[in-house]
């Protein structure tokens, strides 16, 4: 399901099948093709990412990078003239360093690259935001909850989110993949049904500057885990 920040402020994301979670956009900053409208990605439990994503921008032609053409880290393939060939499909390994901040940024920007697009510049400043919205999200049981309460600034204009998964892996490599995996939409401007069915890709792909990863682990061990987006 897509939200607008507009939308969020009178009624906080809502959650969509049991396993999903949603997508929340603050405004159409950064974002030319969804009209402002978002939806938050992620499974709770690994299933498919389909609530959308927040925060909606289209950013151009987002295609995934080659799962086997490209770089393994999710680099896109090259074309015979040297221009970038966006491929949909592709699964790059997920970065594993043993820094989960920097690893969930690598793998926003390892989707990307796979898009042709430019990467994203880690947001050190909206760290402490992030992880405070994960645990506010947590601690309601509600994805978006912190990002539409607008709990703490910076003001983000758009979020994806992972709710409830087994581990902070889970959520860079399987969610991020499922994210991605909803690929581009099939019409501009991706509004309402089409946004929260691929809301999670646009704002993955969207005319953003910068993302950060907030990341929330609950007292059963379930792991909450935002993006970012401004």
């Amino acid at each position: 399901m897509a939200v607008s920040r507009a939308w969020v402020l009178g009624l906080l994301c809502a959650w969509g099948s049991a396993a999903l979670a949603l997508g929340c956009s603050s405004d159409n900053s950064g974002s030319n093709g969804a009209s402002g409208s978002s939806s938050m990605a992620g499974s709770s439990s690994g299933g498919s990412s389909n609530g959308g994503g927040a925060g909606a921008a289209n950013g151009g032609s987002t295609h995934d990078g080659a799962a086997n053409g490209g770089s393994a880290n999710g680099g896109a393939a090259q074309g015979g003239t040297g221009a970038c060939v966006p491929d949909y499909a592709c699964k790059p390994v997920a970065p594993n360093t043993g820094d989960d901040e920097a690893d969930c940024v690598a793998r926003v920007n390892q989707f990307r690259a796979c898009a042709c697009l430019a990467p994203l510049a880690a947001d050190p400043a909206g760290k402490d935001c992030a992880d405070q919205q994960a645990k506010y999200d947590a601690d309601k049981n509600q994805a978006h909850a912190g990002f539409g309460a607008n709990i703490c600034t910076p003001q983000f204009f758009a979020q994806n989110e992972c709710p409830g998964y087994s581990s902070i892996r889970q959520t860079i490599d399987t969610c991020a993949q499922q994210m991605f995996g909803e690929g581009p939409p099939p019409m501009q401007p991706c509004n309402g049904t089409c946004y929260s069915k691929y809301g999670h890709f646009i704002n993955m792909t969207g005319k953003y500057k910068s993302v950060t990863c907030g990341f929330y682990t609950t007292a059963d061990g379930k792991v909450w885990t935002v993006q970012n987006y401004r």
